[in-house]
């Protein structure tokens, strides 16, 4: 997947300018390499992944917000299942290369415990004749154990611990975010918690095989 798809399409109904589009491509690599990174860390595929157009900004019903700087994906489509990584302009922007890797290795670690959970899911016999029936897939912080996906990285695990307690914790990153996107009017997207659900068909859950790397990661059989 070429993750510039979607902001290619922004850029083209010009819903950012030029200048933007040009500095978050010229970004790219640094995803990259920090895919890379983790990827070497533990020995497995990351999945796929592509920078979402707009930045992302949950509100709760009481008042409160957060701005959302990526998220894991998982959607059905024609019965197919697919698993993939938003990843939003301001953190290809603004993140320091130290947040962004711990941010791209918590994602992965949200992908890892998705598929766990996949293989000791347990479907009925008759759910199983069905295509109508959902299966509702919600990040709770559910994330796989960083101990045995990151052995060999004692850097991701420290930044993991250092940047993530209840949310991501980088304020220079949040004033950056604020004041050079949010207060310039640049495309942001307001959801709610329990809009940030992806649903997902019991036949997809039937179908999916996981990569090869994951596969004998977690024992698939």
């Amino acid at each position: 997947m070429n993750p510039l798809v979607t902001l290619n399409e922004s850029f083209s109904k010009n819903e950012i300018s030029e200048d933007i589009y040009k500095k978050i491509s010229d970004s790219v690599k640094k995803v990259n390499d920090a895919i890379l990174y983790v990827e070497k860390s533990s020995g497995i595929k990351y999945p796929e992944w592509y920078i979402y157009p707009k930045a992302i900004a949950m509100k709760t019903p009481v008042g409160e917000s957060s701005i959302i700087y990526s998220r894991f994906f998982p959607f059905s489509y024609q019965d197919v299942l697919y698993t993939l990584v938003q990843v939003t302009p301001p953190l290809v922007l603004y993140a320091s290369k130290d947040t962004l890797l711990a941010v791209i290795a918590h994602e992965f670690l949200h992908y890892i415990n998705f598929v766990a959970s996949i293989k000791s899911f347990t479907i009925s016999s008759e759910e199983k004749t069905s295509s109508i029936l959902e299966s509702v897939f919600k990040d709770e912080g559910q994330l796989y154990d960083e101990e045995k996906v990151f052995k060999k990285s004692k850097k991701i695990k420290r930044l993991l611990k250092e940047k993530f307690s209840g949310g991501l914790n980088d304020e220079a990153l949040n004033k950056k975010t604020l004041s050079r996107w949010f207060k310039k009017g640049l495309p942001v997207e307001y959801i709610t918690p329990e809009s940030n659900v992806s649903r997902i068909s019991v036949v997809s859950i039937l179908n999916y095989k996981p990569e090869e790397t994951l596969k004998r990661f977690l024992n698939w059989t």
